[in-house]
């Protein structure tokens, strides 16, 4: 039986928990709504509450220390997983939600799905071979090992490519506007960077004509002398 409150995994227990201290701490001060930040972060916030620490210092008593404060930091690990799970849900939920990734996630299950039932029939082949051969040609991975041989399954296989790449390049720009959406300062500053470039190229095109009106001047002066 694993032991939490032993090497090693008292030491991966608090590895884990100083992580979510740095991290949680970052972003805290980072915000500029703390008390909304604070409401938003609650698992967060529990799960880094070093509560066996408390309730030691507060010395409620060895039976209490015992017999509570083994579930408390049970509690506290769990409520670490769950803050950690968390997370991660909202940022896959919200990636997911990128450029309507999750519809396509859908019509390419849809697809592979169609596309194995449909080879299993015209090849002959059993539901799981063709389903293996569907998700290797949609991710244009193509080992070789299950090949279409008549004139419909290739075709299949030429549309299930086409999906495969339009889905990766769907997946590039999803994952694109998700890390600038992530980050809105710096696509501010990316906005405000980009006006100035403009700002510049309309003031170099100006000071262009300038100098093409003046060579031909020059040009004109020349030809008159």
């Amino acid at each position: 039986m694993i032991d939490l409150d032993s090497p090693p995994y008292s030491i991966i227990d608090l590895l884990l928990w100083f992580v979510f201290v740095v991290d949680y701490s970052w972003r805290f001060f980072s915000s500029k709504a703390k008390w909304r930040f604070i409401l938003e972060n609650i698992f967060d916030l529990l799960a880094i509450l070093p509560l066996n620490a408390i309730f030691t210092v507060l010395r409620l008593g060895r039976i209490f220390r015992l017999a509570r404060l083994t579930k408390l930091l049970k509690l506290t690990r769990l409520l670490r997983i769950i803050g950690l799970t968390g997370k991660l849900e909202r940022k896959i939920s919200r990636f997911l939600r990128t450029n309507g990734l999750i519809y396509i996630l859908y019509v390419n299950i849809f697809i592979v799905l169609v596309g194995s039932s449909i080879l299993s029939v015209v090849e002959e082949k059993s539901f799981s071979d063709s389903l293996w051969w569907a998700l290797v040609t949609v991710t244009t991975v193509g080992y070789g090992d299950i090949v279409p041989v008549s004139l419909f399954g290739k075709w299949l296989a030429f549309l299930l490519m086409l999906v495969g790449i339009s889905t990766i390049g769907m997946l590039t720009s999803a994952l694109t506007n998700f890390f600038v959406k992530d980050n809105p300062d710096e696509q501010i500053k990316l906005d405000k960077l980009q006006d100035e470039l403009s700002g510049q190229r309309i003031l170099i095109e100006k000071q262009s004509e300038k100098i093409e009106e003046l060579h031909r001047m020059i040009q004109d002066l020349l030809e008159k002398t």
